[in-house]
């Protein structure tokens, strides 16, 4: 496996670091879940573990960050509504 990871292995455990974190900043209550931060670091997890997938596809890894990346960008909408 180590023979084989490469940047794009990199890429996809930045964003799977950012999910991480931002689930645990709620967890410890550091930050809550109403704010766009939280929505941001989700989205910006989402998008670089979907990159890594592009060059090494598993399709069920590929949905539940296309749905996470949905699900972060439809709350960042609706929170820059209510503004």
């Amino acid at each position: 496996m180590l023979a084989d990871f490469n940047i794009y292995d990199a890429i996809g455990i930045v964003g799977s670091l950012f999910i991480a974190g931002a689930y645990m900043a709620i967890s410890m209550q550091w930050m809550k879940a109403e704010t766009p931060r939280f929505q941001l670091l989700n989205l910006i997890g989402a998008v670089l573990i979907l990159w890594s997938l592009w060059h090494r596809p598993n399709a069920g890894a590929i949905l539940i960050e296309i749905l996470w990346i949905g699900i972060a960008v439809t709350a960042l909408y609706a929170h820059w509504r209510r503004k």
